[in-house]
């Protein structure tokens, strides 16, 4: 609601509504079943989006992995475009990513769909001011945009009844192969972690549980004494976590914190833009030292906690800090393990 408003007080004779389908978190496939699915729920929220702030430009910028989704979306675009849905006062054009995670920041997808390198852009001015093309921007992810057909439909109140606290309606939850029960769950927020891990995914298929992921890996890793805690923006936020984009993966025993740790730290530097030196040099030393411990090499102390200390400062988006964030879990929750690794 914020976003929208800060877009339709804009005065700017052009305005864009774009669908973020960047969906890169690992474990995540909420966007890309609500796409294949139902892809003019999408399109309709985006019209009704459009409507609302005044925009008379969409796109989608959808992930490249995803080449059914575009298949589906191409052809419901064109039947919408047939109907009138969409064509004449407020288009949308269809936008395929070139593969990069880091994309699926909002200032750097502006920048790809511009035809640009996918990098986070300095903020202010914020892209409800300038975004896209310069012009007032708003940016929803898809799952965001999908419900708001739902919303007029049946009214703010009857949306508003769900959830708990300020996290108000429904979540989609994409659990891992680890669980008995794997797939897609759309659950209120409020749900405690323990039902979804234990009741929805049906416990593990093999040991018991050492962490979860949840909101993919720029998020802190949780222990199963954490399972009491809510699916509640504020109190994920408050343990370390985040909802994110809802991929929930859960590790076995049988997986070492300094494992998980080595392969996000190497998924990080793999995928950083370049922009920030101590993300993309930093985070692939701090993998190294991971590797290097589980082949009984402990790492300097100092030298792991000024690389997360300068991730923490200095990166210019959410890559960096999320990587950061993901050390400080580490530290919460693992500090026995983590220790272990460190001289």
């Amino acid at each position: 609601g914020r976003k929208w408003a800060a877009v339709a007080q804009q005065r700017s004779v052009a305005k864009y509504v774009v669908a973020n389908a960047d969906e890169g978190d690992p474990g995540a496939y909420c966007d890309r079943v609500l796409i294949e699915e139902d892809p003019f729920r999408l399109i309709e929220g985006m019209r009704i989006a459009a409507h609302a702030v005044g925009a008379d430009g969409g796109y989608i910028y959808l992930r490249k992995e995803y080449p059914r989704a575009a298949q589906v979306l191409a052809a419901a675009m064109a039947q919408a475009r047939a109907a009138g849905w969409i064509g004449a006062g407020f288009d949308i054009s269809l936008v395929i990513g070139e593969g990069s995670y880091v994309a699926g920041e909002e200032t750097a997808m502006l920048n790809s769909i511009e035809g640009r390198r996918a990098q986070p852009r300095l903020q202010p001015p914020r892209v409800a001011e300038r975004g896209l093309f310069g012009a007032p921007t708003l940016v929803n992810n898809v799952e965001t945009l999908c419900v708001v057909p739902w919303i007029v439909e049946h009214g703010a109140s009857a949306y508003a009844a769900m959830g708990v606290g300020s996290s108000r309606g429904t979540k989609l939850l994409s659990l891992n192969s680890l669980f008995q029960r794997p797939g897609l769950y759309e659950v209120e927020f409020g749900t405690p972690l323990r039902t979804i891990v234990e009741d929805l995914g049906g416990g593990l298929r093999r040991g018991s549980l050492r962490a979860l992921m949840i909101g993919g890996p720029l998020a802190g890793l949780l222990p199963p004494a954490q399972l009491d805690l809510p699916l509640d923006f504020e109190a994920l936020a408050a343990a370390g976590a985040a909802v994110g984009h809802g991929g929930v993966i859960a590790f076995a025993d049988d997986t070492r914190i300094a494992e998980i740790a080595t392969h996000v730290f190497r998924f990080g530097a793999y995928e950083s833009c370049g922009r920030c030196v101590p993300c993309h040099r930093g985070s692939a030393e701090i993998a190294a030292m991971f590797e290097r411990a589980l082949q009984g090499q402990r790492a300097s102390a100092q030298d792991y906690r000024d690389r997360i200390e300068a991730l923490a400062a200095t990166s210019l988006c959410g890559h960096g800090r999320g990587l950061a964030e993901f050390a400080v879990s580490l530290d919460r929750y693992f500090s026995t393990e983590l220790a272990a690794c460190l001289s």
